[in-house]
């Protein structure tokens, strides 16, 4: 599969084989995301890759799955995560008005290589970050800022072109259909017009 094949096929995954991700594909994925470009090279991103079973329950018990289609949206019993990357921000280096960007550039390339590894992800910014602290006793410099749930697919979400609405949906047989903006209604060229 070419870049532009995975950049299409990557969707949000909620439901996860029980199988686990080895953790040279992890670490493949963790090596995408420190490579990213990074405001002023300060490079303010740390990487927590949790697989341990009991490590991974306390961290599904602090996230808040997709809010569009609750409950429906988490995962099931038997569907959850196999692996979360934690990404944290090292406040002793780099600007917090870039550590956002940052963390958007390495992420992006984190799902992809673990896309092209067959693995499936679901970004999420909603989670217990006192918790996540809490469970693995971070040093106050480094602070949570997003976790990406991983593992191999159990469903297949789909993408249309729709800009009518920005809510996804599971629809008639369970698919989660996730509407984006046709290109020609989000490119310019050479003037903006409306």
């Amino acid at each position: 599969m070419d870049i532009h094949e995975l950049i299409q096929s990557r969707r949000s995954v909620r439901r996860f084989k029980p199988e686990a991700v080895p953790m040279e594909v992890l670490k493949k994925m963790v090596e995408a995301g420190r490579l990213a470009p990074s405001g002023a090279n300060f490079q303010p991103i740390r990487y927590l890759v949790v697989t341990d079973d009991e490590m991974r329950a306390k961290i599904f018990a602090t996230l808040k799955w997709a809010a569009h289609i609750r409950p429906d949206g988490d995962p099931p019993p038997g569907n959850e995560p196999m692996a979360y990357i934690i990404m944290l921000i090292d406040e002793r280096v780099g600007s917090k008005a870039i550590y956002n960007y940052d963390v958007g550039l390495a992420a992006e390339n984190v799902l992809i290589a673990g896309l092209a590894e067959g693995v499936a992800s679901c970004l999420l910014l909603s989670f217990g970050r006192k918790e996540v602290v809490e469970i693995f006793d971070l040093p106050e410099h480094l602070q949570p800022n997003l976790v990406i749930a991983l593992g191999y697919p159990d469903e297949e979400p789909v993408y249309v072109n729709r800009s009518d609405t920005y809510r996804y949906w599971r629809d008639e047989n369970g698919v989660i259909t996730v509407p984006k903006i046709p290109l020609d209604e989000v490119m310019f060229i050479n003037r903006v017009k409306e």
